[in-house]
């Protein structure tokens, strides 16, 4: 009678080493992804030091913080960028340096960037004025956001799109 079983499959084995080979081979843990990653740092609010992401990563997801802890220790400016340092983590090469994230240069590092504006307009209704936009955004926007706001052009905004162009322009 076997006395190992696959909880899995079902198989079943005499001997411990064979049930072990078997889950190894057959059953492998998945390593962790840059989608693990990126769904364990989900409501993280950029930008984070490494040590900032690895605490901000819920205790029971051990491993991906032990990859977090890995990572090189700098400000990491979104989860692309973390994801890229993963990425070079994994492969033991480092991304070309015209990354996006870099070209834009320190001027880059402190402009709002467009994601984070959909976040602040979610619910919004338009059109909208530049008024509507900054009582909108008020409550959720930080100082440099609420200047860039104020950098707009006093139009109706009929959409995101609209939005999105006029924080290229003023950025």
């Amino acid at each position: 009678m076997a006395q190992f079983v696959c909880e899995i499959c079902g198989a079943t084995f005499e001997q411990k080493s064979r049930h072990e080979q078997h889950m190894l081979t057959s059953h492998p843990e998945q390593a962790v992804s840059a989608a693990d990653i990126e769904k364990a740092l989900e409501g993280v609010e950029f930008p984070k030091a490494r040590s900032e992401l690895v605490d901000a990563v819920d205790v029971d997801e051990r491993e991906v913080r032990d990859i977090l802890e890995r990572l090189p220790e700098r400000e990491y400016r979104d989860a692309a960028e973390v994801a890229r340092a993963f990425g070079e983590l994994r492969t033991h090469e480092n991304a070309p340096a015209n990354q996006p994230s870099k070209t834009g240069g320190e001027r880059a590092m402190q402009a709002p960037s467009a994601a984070r504006f959909a976040s602040l307009f979610a619910g919004m209704r338009f059109p909208a004025t530049r008024e509507e936009l900054k009582h909108h955004a008020r409550s959720k926007a930080s100082e440099e956001e609420m200047q860039a706001l104020e950098s707009f052009g006093d139009h109706t905004y009929d959409s995101m799109a609209d939005i999105t162009k006029e924080l290229a322009r003023v950025s």
